[in-house]
């Protein structure tokens, strides 16, 4: 297993194929990077299972639609910052929105002692406490928008609460049949070994360069890298991360909408297929964001992602053309 070279970089061209939908191709420009209107943000807090506290950030839509709130559900090391960019973008575009920080990351309850250890099922009642809260807040079934790991933990949630949810969106996220596609290659060295000896994932993103490689694109700057990578939480549960490895989610139970879409440079071992099982696995197409990494909200194109997205929802769960 190398969780290392998890992350070598592979380019994926666009694929003419029926089950693919091209992803959009806008130019980027730098000085959009963050979004504007943050000023009517929040942060709000939701008791969860085991005495923990989640942190949620609410964005309030800027304007009035009929459209359902969006929750989104970050993946290892991020937390609810992570999506600052999607916030302020689909709130401007009329949805309420909402990110949760997983226990032990962000501003959400800490414990030490168990954060390396907390199970996906245990992961899973944050999302269900946090789905709950949002939809007696706002009287709509919600949709979530999973990425990586978040995304495996949102499928987990739907196995038995799609009734509960609008649709949702995956992410690059973790395939419903990783355990027997495989995440991990075949060479192993000895960050790899370090990081699996001492329970610390966090080794293989622990500085700006390695991040980077990891998650992403080859075009983003180092400048913001080095930005970004502070913000990091060292925090990531290895019992999570393991059950993974074993059938997690029977996807078949899942009833409610679904979409997915990848990352055309996900650093991810054979990302395209994880994409494609997913895909076939929930009878949908899928799109790839090209020129993006695995951290898609984070990195260049972000608002390509959006628009994605955005026209997705609208086409399979709204039902508007």
């Amino acid at each position: 297993m190398n969780l290392q070279k998890i992350f070598k970089q592979r380019n994926f061209f666009y694929l003419n194929k029926n089950i693919i939908n091209k992803s959009f191709t806008t130019k980027f420009n730098l000085s959009q990077y963050h979004t504007s209107n943050t000023s009517n943000k929040e942060t709000i807090f939701i008791d969860s299972s085991d005495n923990v506290k989640i942190e949620v950030i609410h964005y309030p839509p800027t304007k009035q639609t009929n459209y359902p709130p969006l929750l989104f559900i970050h993946g290892a090391f991020l937390a609810a910052w992570s999506w600052e960019n999607f916030s302020n973008w689909f709130s401007n575009k009329g949805y309420e929105c909402f990110s949760l920080s997983f226990r032990g990351n962000g501003q959400s309850t800490k414990t030490p002692i168990r954060d390396k250890f907390w199970t996906l099922e245990e992961l899973v009642n944050d999302i269900s406490s946090v789905t709950d809260e949002i939809t007696e807040k706002t009287k709509e079934k919600p949709i979530l928008v999973g990425h990586s790991m978040g995304g495996g933990l949102t499928q987990k949630y739907l196995q038995d609460n799609h009734h509960k949810v609008s649709g949702g969106v995956l992410l690059a996220s973790v395939s419903p049949l990783i355990n027997k596609s495989g995440i991990f290659s075949s060479k192993v060295d000895w960050l790899t070994i370090k990081a699996l000896l001492t329970l610390n994932p966090y080794l293989i993103v622990e500085t700006p360069e390695l991040m980077k490689e990891a998650f992403f694109s080859k075009a983003f700057p180092d400048s913001m890298a080095k930005e970004i990578h502070p913000k990091l939480d060292k925090n990531c549960s290895v019992v999570g991360l393991a059950e993974f490895s074993r059938s997690f989610v029977d996807y078949k139970k899942i009833k409610c909408p679904m979409i997915v879409i990848g990352a055309g440079e996900d650093a991810l071992a054979d990302n395209l297929k994880h994409v494609e099982e997913t895909a076939e696995a929930y009878g949908v197409g899928y799109d790839m964001i090209e020129g993006s990494g695995h951290e898609v909200m984070l990195d260049l194109k972000w608002e390509d992602a959006s628009n994605v997205i955005f026209n997705r929802i609208q086409e399979r769960i709204l039902n508007k053309k």
